[in-house]
């Protein structure tokens, strides 16, 4: 489920598994946070959802 994810997507996915915020998030990577709004955009289309806590459901295994 996770394979269509970049290495970059996955590593934004990671961190909000953490419960990072988009700040957070774009720091620990050295992006901007623009760039954290792109990649998680991207990362809820190929996921097929809509939301931030939908995305880590899916991270974690959840609705398989």
């Amino acid at each position: 489920m996770l394979s269509p994810l970049t290495k970059r997507e996955r590593e934004v996915l990671d961190q909000l598994v953490r419960g990072r915020s988009n700040r957070e998030i774009a720091r620990s990577l050295g992006i901007s946070e623009r760039t954290v709004k792109n990649h998680l955009r991207n990362i809820f289309t190929k996921l097929g959802v809509g939301d931030r806590t939908s995305a880590v459901v899916k991270a974690l295994g959840g609705n398989r």
